[in-house]
Parts: C-alpha cells; sequence; structure tokens
C-alpha cells in the first residue's frame, strides 16, 4: 500500500504538475458540471416548479414568501422566467461538461505523450543488462498498454475523484437542507446508514481490483512477448512445422490473459448494482416515510432527486476509485522503468581523451557478475597495445563477448578497471566513449530508411563523398546495381529487402564511416555461408588495419590476420599468444582449433 501510494505521488507530481493550469480549467468546469446537477436541478424543483403549477386557491408557493418582490411580477413574465431557468441549468450543465470533456481528452493526450516519451527516453538510458533480464514484448506492452492505463488514471480518473465527490457533497447538502426545510430531519440519519453502504464495497473492493488488474497486465505482457517472438521467428516456425504449437501456445497465453481481465471486470462492475440495490433502498424508505409525514409531492420530487444525485456521485466516484486502483498495476510496472536505478551513470564531472585516440586498453583486475549471479568473469589482467588486433576464443559462454561489452560499457565492472589510453572508462561519459568505438555484430541489424542513412548512422552529419567512400570500402557498391535506387534504395524494417552478406556489408561500411579507433568485431561472419563469409573478411581485414580491434569468433578463419589470442574458458583468460604458441601450450585451444578442421 505504501508503495502504490509513493508511485502515485510520483506519478502525479511528475505527469500532472506540469499540466496544473489545463488541470485546474479542468477542475473548474468539472465542479460547474457537479454544482449545477446536485444543487441546481434539486433547487429549480423544489422552488420552481411549485410557481409553474400554482393554481388560484393554492398556498403561496415558498420561493414567492422568501423573495415578496417577485410577486407584484405580472403572472406571464414570472411564469417565463420560471421557466426559463430549467434550460439555463441545463444549458450551463451541458456547457461545463462539453468543456470538462475536452479538456480532460487534451489533458490525456498530453499526459500519454509525455508518459510515454520519458518512458522510452529511459529505456536508452538502462544499462543493456537491465534490458536482457527483460523480454521485449513486456516491455513492449509496458511502453503501449500501461503507458495508456496510467494516462487514464492521470486524467479521466483525477477528473471524475474530484468532480463526481463534489456532486454528491452538493447534492447532499441539497438533501440536508431540504429535508430541515420540510421537517424530517430524521431521514439524513437513516441515509448516513445507507452512505456507509455505498462506501463499504468501493473500499473492499478497491484492493482486489489493484491485485487483479496488474495480473492482467502481465498476462497481457506475455501474451505480447509470445506474439513478438513468434513474428521474428517464422522461417523457424515454417521449417520446422511449428504452426500448430504456437497457435496452442498464443491461445493458451490470450486465454490466459482473458481469464485474468474477466476477474478484473467482475469485481468493476459488481460495484454498479450494488450502489443501484442501496439507492432504491434510500429511495423507498424515502418514499414511505415522505407519504406516512404527509410530503408533498414537489417536496419529495426535489428531496429524491437530490439524494439519487448524491448517491450517483457515489456510484461514479467508486467507479473512477475502481479504475484508480486498476492502474496501480501499471503504475507498479512503469515504475520499474522510471525509477529503476542507473547502474552505469555518467560521471558527475567527465573527463575527455587525448586527442587523437590511440587505443591502448588495460583490463586491470576485472571481475564481473550479472546482478547478484555468480561471476561472468574473474579476476582478468589483460595488456592490449593500440593497433594490435586481437582474437578472442573459447566455448560458449566462457565470457568472450562480455569482456568485450566492458570497452564501450555495456556492462559495468563489479571489481577492477578497465583503461582506454590510461584513463578510466568509467570517468568520461557513455557517449563520448562509444564516439571511439564501432561495432560490428553477428546479426546486421539495419534500420527503416535508404542504405546511404543507414551507412550514415555511423557518423552523423556525414558528407555524400565519406557515404560513397565507404560503401567502396566495405564493398557496398557491389551489389547497388541490382537496387532499384542504387544506394537511396528505402529499406524495410531491420534491413528487409537485402541478402545476409549484403546486411553485413552495409553494417560493416557504417563501421567504416565511424572511422574509430576501436573495433570490435563480435562473431561478425558467425550467421554468413563459407562464400559470403570469405567475401566480408576481405572487408573486415581492411577495416581493422590500424586500429585497435578484438575479433570475437567461433570459426578459427576470422582470425587469420590476429595479432594475439586470448583464450577463454568459464570466465577466465587460460591462454594468451599467438596460433603457433597457443596450439602448442594450450590443450583447450589445440582442441577447438583441431575440431573445426581448419
Amino acid at each position: 500500500m505504501k508503495d502504490a501510494i509513493r508511485n502515485t505521488k510520483y506519478f502525479i507530481g511528475r505527469f500532472l504538475r506540469p499540466h496544473f493550469g489545463l488541470l485546474a480549467a479542468v477542475f473548474l468546469a468539472g465542479i460547474i458540471a457537479a454544482a449545477s446537477s446536485g444543487l441546481g436541478i434539486p433547487v429549480i424543483v423544489k422552488f420552481v416548479f411549485p410557481v409553474v403549477f400554482h393554481s388560484a386557491g393554492d398556498d403561496v408557493p415558498e420561493l414567492l414568501r422568501l423573495c415578496p418582490s417577485l410577486a407584484a411580477w405580472e403572472h406571464g413574465t414570472l411564469l417565463l422566467v420560471c421557466c426559463a431557468l430549467l434550460p439555463l441549468i441545463f444549458l450551463l450543465r451541458g456547457v461545463a461538461l462539453w468543456t470538462n470533456a475536452v479538456l480532460v481528452n487534451l489533458l490525456g493526450l498530453r499526459i500519454l505523450e509525455t508518459l510515454r516519451t520519458e518512458v522510452f527516453d529511459r529505456v536508452q538510458e538502462l544499462p543493456i543488462a537491465f534490458l536482457e533480464q527483460r523480454r521485449k514484448g513486456d516491455i513492449i506492452s509496458r511502453i503501449v498498454a500501461d503507458t495508456q492505463n496510467v494516462q487514464a488514471i492521470l486524467s479521466t480518473v483525477a477528473n471524475d475523484l474530484i468532480k463526481q465527490p463534489v456532486t454528491a457533497l452538493c447534492s447532499m447538502a441539497a438533501f440536508i437542507w431540504l429535508l430541515i426545510m420540510s421537517g424530517q430531519g430524521i431521514l439524513f440519519v437513516l441515509n448516513l446508514v445507507f452512505i456507509g453502504l455505498a462506501l463499504w464495497p468501493i473500499m473492499v473492493f478497491g484492493k482486489r481490483i489493484s491485485a487483479k488488474a496488474q495480473r492482467a497486465q502481465e498476462s497481457l505482457g506475455e501474451l505480447n512477448t509470445t506474439l513478438q517472438q513468434n513474428l521474428e521467428t517464422q522461417r523457424e516456425v515454417r521449417a520446422y512445422s511449428l504452426e500448430k504449437r504456437e497457435v496452442a501456445e498464443f491461445r493458451a497465453d490470450s486465454e490466459r490473459y482473458c481469464t485474468q481481465y474477466n476477474k478484473l471486470v467482475k469485481y468493476q462492475k459488481a460495484i454498479i448494482p450494488l450502489l443501484e440495490t442501496v439507492t432504491a433502498l434510500a429511495l423507498s424508505i424515502l418514499l414511505v416515510r415522505g407519504r406516512m409525514a404527509g410530503m408533498e409531492f414537489t417536496d419529495f420530487i426535489a428531496i429524491a432527486g437530490s439524494l439519487f444525485f448524491c448517491f450517483d456521485g457515489l456510484k461514479r466516484a467508486g467507479l473512477a476509485f475502481n479504475r484508480f486502483n486498476e492502474a496501480q498495476g501499471g503504475i507498479r510496472r512503469l515504475a520499474e522503468i522510471l525509477q529503476a536505478p542507473n547502474t552505469i551513470p555518467d560521471p558527475a564531472e567527465p573527463k575527455r581523451f587525448p586527442q587523437p585516440l590511440r587505443g591502448d586498453i588495460d583490463f586491470r583486475h576485472v571481475t564481473f557478475a550479472y546482478d547478484d549471479g555468480p561471476a561472468v568473469l574473474h579476476d582478468i589482467n589483460v595488456h592490449i597495445p593500440a593497433g594490435q588486433i586481437v582474437g578472442l576464443v573459447g566455448p560458449s559462454g566462457a565470457g568472450k563477448t562480455t569482456f568485450a561489452g566492458l570497452i564501450p560499457r555495456f556492462y559495468e565492472a563489479t571489481q577492477g578497471a578497465v583503461l582506454v589510453d590510461g584513463l578510466d572508462v568509467r570517468e568520461v561519459t557513455q557517449h563520448h566513449l562509444r564516439e571511439h568505438i564501432a561495432l560490428v555484430g553477428q546479426q546486421a541489424l539495419l534500420f527503416s530508411g535508404t542504405i546511404a542513412e543507414n551507412i550514415a548512422l555511423g557518423k552523423p552529419g556525414a558528407t555524400a563523398e565519406q557515404i560513397a567512400a565507404a560503401a567502396d570500402a566495405a564493398a557496398v557498391s557491389k551489389f547497388l546495381d541490382s537496387q532499384s535506387e542504387g544506394i537511396d534504395t528505402m529499406l524495410g524494417q531491420g534491413g528487409s529487402g537485402l541478402s545476409g552478406g549484403q546486411r553485413q556489408r552495409v553494417a560493416i561500411a557504417r563501421a567504416f564511416v565511424k572511422d574509430a579507433p576501436v573495433l570490435i568485431l563480435d562473431e561478425a561472419t558467425a550467421s554468413l555461408d563459407a562464400e559470403s563469409e570469405r567475401e566480408i573478411q576481405e572487408e573486415l581485414d581492411k577495416l581493422a588495419r590500424g586500429r585497435t580491434t578484438l575479433i570475437v569468433a567461433h570459426r578459427f578463419s576470422t582470425l587469420r590476420n590476429a595479432d594475439r589470442i586470448l583464450v577463454f574458458e568459464s570466465g577466465r583468460i587460460i591462454g594468451d599468444g599467438s596460433h603457433e604458441e597457443l596450439y602448442a601450450a594450450c590443450p583447450l585451444y589445440k582442441e577447438l582449433y583441431d575440431r573445426q578442421g581448419v
């Protein structure tokens, strides 16, 4: 409960406070609508209707007794004014409700835009390890679905939690006043019991709705994960005839979500019949008591109307409160991202590398573990001179990719330090550090846009000449003639429209145009066939020349130009030397090399 209150305060302060002026206008329009409903209509029934329906011989209407000057008005004029009051009240109420609805929608859109953008921005800042520990589909669900839920709470619900209680309070004030004037004050005491009965389900159901809403959101995240995974693996699904299995898994996730959401709806909707039953009981007692006391019909209608608006306001406030509890699950899930500690922060007073950067790298007693898990790297001590090409080999899970990922601070050393040109990488900003590092991974992930735009990502602001030179160096130019628009050909998501080898060449061209002194090749040819690998390897050899290069490799053929090879096993470096030295002295290296039959 304390976490829910803290998270709600955080979200209100962060996303509602910047729109305080608009929020105030929403509240003002809501209060006018509430007052015209809860107070205006019962007063019209009580005081104006008796004047309209007054006949000769009847008692003088109460409005004329309270305002004797009105009795001097001409009957037609008085009747016209009285009849005009009712449409004026409804016109005021209608304009206020319309204004309130339009402003609430505008407020909601602004909050949604700010909230969704901030969550997405936060995802860009958090360490890669944070994202690797979570499923992509669940993160997408948080950014899209959870932000929508929270937006509803911070706009519509916040408005209803003001407007509806004001309606109830205004109606209660009119109810008490009318009862006192009619001499039926005992009915107020009786209705306090019913008000308590109306508040009980709101409070009891609220906690259950919060828990069930979170389960429903988590189920939706699982459903999104299954869907995304299926779309990303369509070739494998069809190649291994997994369609029925995928459909069954998706159906199971969908049914799980529907079950959880149905449980949520049961509690959401239960409050309506309960409150309507309480309202009917209160009105029935009012009818019986009023008839026994000889209450006039207009008095009864006015009192009953005020009581109805009071309970209707409570009902709508209860629904808003339940929606508030429903959004608590989304608030908690978004808070996990927005309030997650950035374990790889930039320094308060960053330093800068001396220019030009040489690319000298030192690992000094480096140990690394993911969160509280076992160490992945153990007390690594390595010096890599500037310009050296170093191969990293070893079994899967030995720590090669993690070792390379510590240099651009994709991960943070648990102990020890990583230095570039004698400067601890934690002493410079991540942006400044990564400006000097180029990365070519196993999967050449391209973005929607032209081939030229994808190459230019390596160096924002690159000229057309620089892009063309990088395309030539990476042999991208070889396949441009087959593209409809040459280098300006539009690519689909992930670079669709190009083969694997062509995408890899574009990724290499991106590294060429960046011209960074440090280069990391993380199994850059592992997903290619032998012919494509041979062709790509030539471009990679050109790219590595004159740069400090780390080559993470399973294929020993990619290490033919390595000056030095580091052999990893269980997070430790057990071999360091040339191919000949390691083949003679390191059994694991010899075994791995012979197994491939290079």
